[in-house]
């Protein structure tokens, strides 16, 4: 039985697609515990044609047919696909198109998961990295496996093989889809339009051994930026870690502050933000105004420069002002804590962190100004 094929009748082309799949039905127990899990054969039989006003109509039949007593091992493989999500939970009732035109006869169907997020394919063809799958379902990512000979990285989602006489699992892992807005603003909370940075992240692919050291590919890697209101807004994301860098400079203003963020890598100037699955996260690039009367700090470290995460910023002075700030992963500090801005004059400074010594000194604060210092390890 061929799986397509055309016939004329009339005026009319009818084209007919026919499916057969073997079932694996609960009466005599499932996969594993019944070890031949063909028990009978599904058949779908689908008449598709053009109809009246460009429209198109079909008609389909399904059928079983079982075998005259118990039934036998088929000879081929079983291909057994567990789609999770990343805490290694099933994933129910997701749709697994499985396609593989190598084979005879061609498979091209599709199938949802069980309860537990398994889907067993009982009578697979041999075929090695032949199975081609993609698997979906309503607000979660949809995953498709690929050729790995195709590609010139190793693919995480390779398409599956098939061992005649064994028992082939693939594992496939989907999250929910998450939702990510970027904003660009101020220190008072004012928008700062048509900013561009480059975000790279979400769900690994694969890695690229070609190169040294060994670089991992993300479904994101491009350049973004925000928009005339100072926001970009991508919906219905891969979850996942996110870089971000390449911050452009916004002319009359520096940098202040990135966050929330887990992470700093001050060699590529880049900051990590943790991306969950089922969220909406919203970052925030912030900016001082270069005329706004504020301390910008940032701590290093006096070995090798690298920025010191959680160090103790304390500022005062004789007026009454007495604030510590906690810098963040990229060592850095930034004063005022709120929209107020600084009375300019001198302040005393002191800055400590765990591991380091401590520094103790003055600053002069007038308009923005910008303070390095270096802390030696104890």
């Amino acid at each position: 039985m061929p799986e397509n094929e055309d016939l004329a009748f009339g005026t009319k082309i009818y084209h007919i697609k026919n499916i057969v799949q073997y079932a694996d039905d609960d009466f005599d127990g499932v996969f594993p515990d019944d070890t031949a899990p063909n028990d009978y054969k599904n058949v779908k039989i689908t008449v598709s044609w053009d109809g009246s006003r460009l429209s198109s109509s079909s008609v389909y039949l399904v059928s079983r047919f079982s075998p005259p007593s118990a039934e036998v091992d088929s000879g081929d493989g079983i291909l057994s696909i567990n789609v999770i999500d990343s805490t290694g939970s099933g994933v129910p009732q997701a749709a697994v198109h499985i396609v593989n035109n190598d084979v005879s006869p061609t498979v091209d169907f599709t199938q949802n998961t069980d309860n537990l997020g398994n889907l067993i394919f009982p009578g697979a063809s041999q075929s090695i990295q032949g199975y081609q799958i993609t698997v979906s379902k309503n607000e979660y990512e949809t995953v498709s496996t690929v050729d790995p000979g195709v590609l010139d990285y190793i693919p995480i989602d390779d398409h599956a093989s098939v061992i005649a006489g064994l028992i082939n699992t693939k594992s496939i892992t989907i999250d929910k889809l998450s939702d990510l807005k970027v904003k660009t603003l101020d220190v008072l909370g004012n928008s700062i339009p048509d900013v561009s940075f480059h975000l790279k992240g979400e769900r690994i692919l694969g890695t690229k051994n070609s190169v040294i050291p060994p670089e991992t590919i993300y479904i994101l890697d491009s350049d973004k930026n925000t928009n005339s209101s100072g926001e970009l807004d991508l919906n219905d994301q891969n979850p996942g870690q996110i870089f971000l860098n390449a911050i452009e400079t916004v002319s009359g203003y520096s940098l202040v502050s990135v966050s929330p963020i887990s992470g700093f890598d001050p060699a590529a100037s880049t900051y990590g933000i943790p991306f969950l699955p089922n969220e909406e996260k919203t970052v925030e690039i912030k900016f001082a105004n270069s005329d706004f009367d504020s301390l910008l700090v940032k701590v290093l470290s006096n070995d090798d420069n690298s920025p010191i995460n959680n160090a103790q910023v304390h500022l005062a002075n004789a007026s009454g002002y007495d604030t510590t700030v906690q810098a963040s992963f990229d060592g850095l500090a930034f004063f005022p804590t709120d929209i107020n801005p600084l009375v300019p004059g001198s302040y005393d400074i002191e800055v400590s962190g765990t591991g380091f010594g401590t520094y103790s000194g003055t600053v002069n604060i007038e308009n923005l100004t910008n303070q390095e210092i270096k802390l030696s390890p104890e």
